[in-house]
């Protein structure tokens, strides 16, 4: 059985425990699992395609508004023909990058090539024409060639920093890139310059000291930062590509929160394989009995090897001292977000589900463990092995050695912890041991509410629900909800005993009680599926919806917050509001 001062194995290559494991001093060593070049190389594959779609399809829309202005102004139907090529080309490179074409690295930095080039000899020949058209007209004099000069340097600056910032680049490629576009406004001026006499005579009338440094200014102040930018860009890329990282894993999407941290949807990232990772809330990290507590329920849950528990693949420390633990990725719903989501479940349903948890809780109670947590949000719905509504479950938090008793750093004398709704009177009152009978009476309670809706006692003050837990008798389900069959309303009100030699002794007596119901045969895995696939469509494992994020409590405040956290109250004053002599 799991007891804080047992040594721990490592549970992966990545993991090595510490010979000496105490519940006060968790002392895993990360040995970091570096990503293959070949991973990198996809992700930045992955990356500087999407970037590069969305660079073009920004140039695309500038150039379409100038196609646009060119239509309403005749003076620069000139450069309407060059605007209108260059839309197109770019809207073949946009079709190429949206397409499912493969494009390795090599391809893609040439698309960036092909993109970028053909804007700036967009924009060169643009210029060139500009002049030109002035010239014909003989409207071009040294005030309209400064304008026209300026005008095309404010484009190439918009056009170096948008590919500062869509590119991903080191300084060095990005200078590479950069400084070749600064100098193409220079190109179509030395150009005519050389070539057209007017042009010549114009642009010396034009170039005086003071424009000549101010324009080149321009120019190497907007490459300097461009590049500078495309350095501290990509060294802000490559921390926030760590900050993803958690040693074998890396981060997608957060899934959900709750007291004692946060839950986060990730993939290994040698085995590719989906995963949820558990984050204890760093403030949390410090204390003595969270770190003993999340060792424990690591411990526990690692050594339970049943189908219907959770599976644990990894726990540990990282580096900036967060501690974690990697569970299997469970698509599906809890308990509580189905009955939530699509109302009270069929009797038949109800007995599938339950029967697949007094198997996981034989072999926990087996090995010496009850779970003293058990609750909608805490049994799952899943989606595993080709087949639905494999009960799952979670959240091993609380688990407690039938014998042995608890670490002094995990339970202080005279509190009892776990959450109201689904709390059996021992363990408020502390009339009994708490033993697998206590499991039953919670597991009776979650049957309770998937058959009505609503948990055996409800009220706004947690108080008050844990005084009934130990004092009034639950209401018959078929009370609350029609149509509720005898037999199960008999079976679920046995769990529901306030003595534990009243209810069942054991899980495997309560799934025998559930297996002889009437209705045992009337949910299978083919109405499973079909009802999944109806009702509740699952998304692919790579884009999770919202599995493992806790559900929604009682729509009350301090309940809600009871059962995130697992209410810790003083046993004495529950014993005294509960007892009849004490009341008076």
């Amino acid at each position: 059985m799991p007891h804080p001062d047992d040594q721990v194995e490592a549970t992966s290559p990545g993991w090595v425990a510490s010979e000496e494991s105490r519940p006060d001093s968790f002392a895993a060593r990360r040995r970091i699992a570096e990503a293959t070049p070949e991973e990198r190389r996809c992700e930045s594959r992955d990356l500087l395609r999407g970037r590069l779609f969305a660079a073009t399809l920004v140039m695309a829309v500038g150039l379409a508004t100038l196609v646009i202005r060119d239509l309403f102004f005749p003076r620069f139907l000139r450069q309407s023909v060059v605007h209108a090529a260059t839309l197109a080309w770019l809207t073949l490179l946009l079709l190429a990058l949206w397409s499912r074409l493969r494009l390795d690295f090599g391809r893609l930095r040439g698309i960036e090539v092909l993109a970028f080039g053909s804007v700036v000899a967009c924009l060169v020949a643009s210029q060139s024409l500009g002049f030109h058209g002035h010239l014909s007209r003989q409207t071009l004099d040294a005030a309209e060639l400064r304008v026209l000069f300026k005008a095309s340097i404010i484009g190439v600056l918009i056009l170096i920093f948008t590919y500062t910032i869509f590119i991903p680049n080191s300084a060095r490629r990005a200078a590479a890139f950069i400084v070749p576009m600064a100098f193409s406004p220079l190109v179509a001026p030395l150009l005519l310059g050389l070539t057209v006499p007017a042009f010549r005579q114009v642009s010396e009338e034009a170039r005086t000291l003071d424009k000549l440094v101010e324009n080149s200014l321009y120019l190497l102040l907007g490459a300097a930062t461009a590049i500078y930018g495309a350095s501290v860009i990509n060294a802000c890329r490559g921390d926030a590509d760590d900050a993803r990282r958690l040693s074998q894993y890396r981060l997608k999407e957060k899934l959900g929160s709750g007291g004692m941290g946060e839950v986060y949807y990730a993939v290994h990232r040698l085995l590719k394989r989906p995963c949820a990772i558990k984050l204890i809330r760093e403030d949390l990290v410090r204390r003595p009995n969270i770190l003993a507590r999340f060792e424990l329920e690591v411990r526990a849950t690692a050594k339970l090897s049943h189908w219907n528990t959770v599976e644990i693949y990894d726990y540990g420390r990282d580096v900036d001292g967060s501690l974690f633990y990697v569970m299997e990725y469970l698509p599906g719903l809890s308990l509580q977000e189905l009955v939530q989501r699509h109302g009270p479940l069929p009797a038949a349903r109800v007995i599938y589900l339950m029967r697949q948890a007094c198997d996981a809780l034989h072999e926990a109670h087996r090995a010496g463990l009850v779970h003293r947590d058990l609750k909608p949000p805490n049994i799952f719905a899943a989606y595993r092995g080709a087949r639905y509504d494999v009960t799952k479950l979670l959240d091993f938090g609380l688990v407690k050695p039938i014998k042995g008793g608890d670490s002094p750093l995990i339970t202080k004398e005279g509190m009892v912890t776990g959450s109201p709704l689904y709390m059996a009177p021992e363990q408020v009152s502390r009339s009994a041991p708490i033993d697998g009978r206590t499991d039953l009476y919670a597991l009776g309670a979650v049957a309770y509410f998937c058959l009505t809706g609503q948990p055996p006692f409800v009220d706004s003050n947690s108080m008050a629900v844990m005084i009934a837990q130990v004092r009034d008798p639950a209401k018959p389900p078929s009370e609350i909800r029609q149509g509720i069959p005898a037999d199960l309303e008999e079976v679920v009100l046995r769990c529901l005993e306030k003595e534990p030699d009243a209810r069942y002794q054991d899980a495997d007596s309560l799934g025998r009680a559930l297996e002889a119901c009437r209705d045992a045969r009337g949910w299978s895995p083919e109405d499973a599926e079909a009802w999944w696939l109806a009702n509740q469509p699952l998304e692919d494992p790579e884009r999770p919806s919202a599995p493992h994020a806790p559900s929604p409590g009682v729509p009350t405040e301090e309940l809600t917050r009871a059962e995130a956290s697992g209410v810790t109250l003083q046993a004495a004053a529950v014993e005294d509001r509960a007892s009849p002599e004490r009341r008076g």
